[in-house]
């Protein structure tokens, strides 16, 4: 007896299992009877449903966001730059009765109607990316965010998707596939491998030009420093020669008058500066070993008193002097007089 109600129990549960369908709430179903299907074949409310064996077929798709990518291809910008762009597509099953319609002949299972509903995709997405060549290559790899037109690219592939043509001239809109397309981006930009050289140099000329309008910005600025520093150096040099000249005139002025009475008086002036020179030579503690014959120190000659006269300024008699230092000096190839030398040694500070 225990046999015979396991066995019931199985067969139950095999029945059940062939004639119900359970749809979850991220799924939408399609009944279909010996491979057809109309309005009233698709259940989009989650729950357990009811199937006739052998007569009709459940197929359920989920209608959640799915991730398709394209593989990489070479696009030409407006200015004619070659680009390798990967991009993707966030699709979902909108409608399950037409996306059944397109797809059931792929197979039975969901399957492989997302496996020839993605094929589909990636040769519309393939074909959308054409609208690079509305855009040139400044537009997209802009130096900041904000000036790129990726975003306004990315909207314009959406857009062509979503039409008639979906992309493709020859093919269908997605939505008579029963797809909604609900985001396109672009997931790599890369430049092909023959131009990489090309794209480096341009930047390196880029940045050069940078570098050079900085430099000239720089030796502008430092000529500038150096022509005012040039005229402030001709001013100060013209106001110092315009000063010196009125010390000069000044001096030359205030020493005239001193000229004109050194003049009426040579004697004196010449008497004057000898005793000027003997002051400052004498006070200093030095030992100096010097001919009479030396200006400044013809007072201190053993001679000089002799040509000194009564009221009158002591100023040596330089005639004198000088003749008879010539006459003691011997004649040439004469041999020298022997006379006691005239040079005095004084010890200053005594």
């Amino acid at each position: 007896m225990q046999r015979f109600i396991i066995i019931g129990i199985v067969v139950l549960v095999f029945v059940s299992f062939m004639v119900t369908y359970t749809v979850r709430f991220n799924e939408a179903a399609v009944v279909s009877m010996f491979g057809r299907a109309d309005e009233s074949s698709v259940r989009r409310e989650a729950g357990l449903g009811f199937k006739l064996p052998f007569v009709q077929r459940v197929t359920t798709y989920d209608t959640r966001a799915r991730l398709v990518e394209s593989a990489p291809e070479t696009q030409s910008t407006l200015d004619s730059k070659q680009l390798v762009v990967t991009a993707y597509l966030a699709w979902s099953v909108e409608d399950p009765l037409k996306f059944y319609k397109k797809f059931s002949g792929a197979g039975d299972a969901a399957r492989d109607h997302y496996r020839e509903a993605e094929s589909i995709l990636k040769s519309k997405l393939r074909s959308s990316l054409s609208e690079i060549s509305a855009f040139r290559l400044t537009d997209l790899l802009a130096a900041d965010e904000r000036g790129s037109r990726l975003p306004e690219l990315e909207a314009r592939i959406l857009a062509m998707l979503q039409r008639p043509g979906g992309g493709d001239q020859a093919g269908a809109a997605l939505a008579d596939y029963g797809i909604r397309a609900r985001a396109v981006g672009l997931s790599s930009i890369v430049f092909p491998q023959e131009n990489t050289k090309n794209v480096v140099a341009r930047m390196n000329e880029n940045r050069k030009k940078v570098a050079q309008e900085i430099t000239n910005q720089g030796t502008s600025q430092a000529n500038a420093i150096r022509s005012r520093a040039e005229n402030d150096a001709k001013r100060i040099l013209a106001f110092a020669d315009r000063m010196a000249n009125e010390l000069r005139s000044r001096g030359q002025t205030e020493v005239a008058g001193y000229i004109q009475q050194m003049n009426t008086h040579p004697e004196l002036a010449l008497f004057l500066k000898n005793m000027k020179m003997l002051r400052e030579v004498y006070g200093r503690q030095t030992t100096l070993v010097l001919p009479t014959t030396i200006p400044g120190l013809e007072l201190l000659g053993p001679d000089a008193p002799a040509s000194f006269r009564p009221g009158t300024v002591p100023v040596p008699d330089f005639e004198r002097f000088f003749h008879d230092d010539a006459a003691r000096r011997p004649a040439s190839g004469a041999p020298a007089e022997r006379r006691e030398p005239v040079a005095s040694a004084q010890e200053t500070g005594r």
